[in-house]
Formats: C-alpha cells, sequence, structure tokens
C-alpha cells in the first residue's frame, strides 16, 4: 500500500475536526462543524450523517452540509420520505449493505467495488442521484442499526486511497461524537433464559466453546446450541453482538452447574 502523506492543509483540517471531536459539548451544531471541516478536508459536494434503521427500512436522523449550507430533516420529513426505491437495490449494493455484514466500524468507498463504468450501470447509482463516488464511515449501533457519515462527489475524481487514510484516521475519533450526539436507541427487553445467560456471561469472559463447556460441565454441541438460541432470540449473528446485546448487571451471580 502507498505511503500517505499529509500536507500542511490536511494536516490543519484533521487537527481541527479532531479538536472539535474531543470536546465534551454535543448536538446537531457540533456535528454541523463537523461535517463542514470534513467537506473541507476531502474535497466533496456534500456530506450527511444519518441514523440508520436497516430492519425498519427508515432514517432516523438526517442531517446534511453542502457548500456551507446545512440542513436538519425533521421527523415528518424523515417519515414522508420515500426510501422504497434505496431499500429495493440496498442488500445488492455491497458497500452499502456492508455495515450491516460486519459489527464494527468500517470505512468503504464504492470505488472499491465498482469500476466507474460498473457504477454508472448499478440501479443504485440512479437511486442515489447519480452520485459518482461515496466514502462510507459507519459504526454499529444495535442489530441492523449504524451511525453512518456519508462523504459524497457528484463529478470529478473517485476516492482514492488518500482519501480513506483520511477518514480511517479520524475513524477512532467521529465515533464518540455521534454517539454522544444521538439519544440512545432504546433497546427491547429479550428474555434469556439462566443457563443462556451464563453461557453469554462466559463468552464475555473471552471464554472458547470448549472453556464454557468444562466450566458448566455440558457438552461443546450444548454450548453451541445455546449460542444458536441467543443469536436468535437477540436478532444478532456474532458472539461480539450478542454480549453488546445482552444486559448484566455489575455482579453477576455465580455460575451452577444444573444443566
Amino acid at each position: 500500500m502507498p505511503t500517505t502523506f499529509l500536507d500542511a492543509r490536511a494536516t490543519a483540517a484533521v487537527r481541527h475536526v479532531v479538536e472539535v471531536c474531543a470536546t465534551t459539548a454535543a448536538g446537531t451544531d457540533v456535528v454541523f462543524e463537523v461535517l463542514d471541516g470534513l467537506q473541507e478536508l476531502v474535497g466533496c459536494d456534500w456530506v450527511a450523517f444519518n441514523r440508520h434503521d436497516t430492519p425498519g427500512r427508515r432514517l432516523h436522523h438526517a442531517q446534511f452540509v453542502a457548500s456551507g449550507e446545512r440542513e436538519l430533516a425533521s421527523r415528518e420529513e424523515l417519515e414522508a420520505e420515500d426510501l422504497a426505491p434505496f431499500w429495493r437495490w440496498y442488500w445488492r449494493c455491497a458497500p452499502c449493505s456492508l455495515p450491516d455484514r460486519i459489527d464494527r466500524p468500517v470505512v468503504v468507498a464504492i470505488s472499491e467495488f465498482y469500476t466507474t463504468r460498473e457504477w454508472a450501470n448499478h440501479p443504485m447509482s440512479e437511486t442515489l442521484g447519480r452520485v459518482r463516488d461515496e466514502l462510507l464511515v459507519s459504526y454499529p449501533e444495535a442489530p441492523g442499526w449504524t451511525r453512518r457519515l456519508l462523504i459524497a462527489r457528484e463529478g470529478g475524481a473517485r476516492f482514492e486511497e488518500p482519501e480513506r487514510f483520511l477518514m480511517a484516521l479520524l475513524l477512532p475519533h467521529l465515533g464518540p461524537l455521534l454517539a454522544r450526539t444521538l439519544e440512545p436507541r432504546p433497546r427491547p427487553q429479550v428474555a434469556l433464559t439462566d443457563r443462556q445467560r451464563e453461557v453469554v456471561r462466559l463468552v464475555r469472559l473471552g471464554m472458547s466453546n470448549e472453556q464454557i463447556a468444562q466450566a458448566l460441565t455440558i457438552s461443546t454441541g450444548t454450548v453451541r446450541k445455546h449460542l444458536e438460541n441467543v443469536y436468535e432470540r437477540l436478532g444478532v449473528q456474532s458472539r461480539t453482538a450478542a454480549v453488546r446485546e445482552a444486559a448484566f448487571d455489575d455482579h453477576p451471580p455465580p455460575i451452577s452447574h444444573s444443566t
């Protein structure tokens, strides 16, 4: 991978975004300042910040900057917006759906998946208003829910390694600001059995299936079955997501050895 250097302008822009993210303040005005800074940093036509609800096929937050213009969508506007064309092609657009297929923050560009010609012929290209390229910065929030920064170019050069490097550099700084700007999404209360909670609690401690089976005096096959049931109840697909979604108190009860 080629080495990426920051010139004085990029260094100053990165420093500004990091300083804004480091403040204890939160709210849409602070995010607008960050969006303005990102637009200057990477050179793009617009930047948006969305809370993305894949299961509900809707947005629960949307703010947008373009050349100094700022917009914050109201709840009524979000509910009235017709996103059916977007969702029709969502799972067939690899960069759009990538955040739902991995359980970690991600920086990805359309140009990493499609050539200029391939993207021009993709149905999602027309749905997005003929955006030439888009950088997506995404953070998982809950199963099917993500906080997303969308950085778009409608013309000119596509995003390359320097822009992706800059956003990867900012990835750990942007996440906490975006998280504290939005109210936490209420999580449904999902009841796990005592045995399922014991298994997840040991997963939380970093134990393998074999170690869990030994601790609970059950077979590894039974551990796998418990985890499959946990995933189904919590609507997740990984051990990390199961631990995140299962609520634990500060003083867990002792492990029992009943089957």
